[in-house]
């Protein structure tokens, strides 16, 4: 018996240590993300949210805004400036564009999340702002501009148009 309890003991405490937890683990909520008013997205014409009015510090419309083909819920602004401004609703989410622009920049738009990511493609700068809008979806106003302008000038041209677009659209 004395050599037994001993053994007992030691089959006791390793049994009641081998337990298993059932079923998955659940994953931890992501971060609150900055959205002041939820949006609408559905049935929101990209070619609204924009006006020639907006575009006017950096110029005049060469042609009618349309939607781009390769590009789903999108508008396309050309100027006779050589620029351009893009605008996509509904897009992918902020934390999408912020995993894919990993060079970008966390900013906010109107007390909304916005990913801001800046580049020279060829011959423009371009700069690209994924602002939130829901969890899941945001409004992508994009600028480029030809003529050697700097990352700074092409931010601050996007900005007060990220911020008209997004007055325009229709709270959740």
């Amino acid at each position: 018996m004395r050599r037994s309890l001993p053994l007992l003991i030691v089959v006791l405490a390793l049994s009641g240590c081998s337990y298993r937890i059932q079923g998955e683990p659940i994953a931890a909520p992501p971060p609150p993300l900055a959205i002041e008013t939820p949006r609408k997205t559905v049935g929101v014409d990209p070619c609204k949210l924009v006006t020639e009015k907006d575009l006017k510090p950096i110029g005049t419309l060469q042609f009618v805004p349309a939607p781009r083909v390769e590009m789903p819920n999108s508008c396309l602004f050309t100027l006779k400036e050589n620029a351009f401004v893009l605008v996509a609703v509904p897009y992918r989410s902020f934390d999408e564009s912020k995993r894919i622009q990993s060079k970008g920049q966390e900013v906010q738009t109107g007390k909304h999340a916005t990913w801001l990511s800046c580049g020279k493609q060829e011959t423009e700068m371009v700069c690209t702002a994924t602002i939130a809008v829901t969890r899941n979806e945001s409004l992508m106003v994009a600028i480029g501009m030809g003529g050697g302008v700097s990352e700074a000038k092409a931010r601050d041209a996007l900005e007060p148009i990220g911020q008209e677009a997004l007055k325009r659209m229709p709270a959740a």
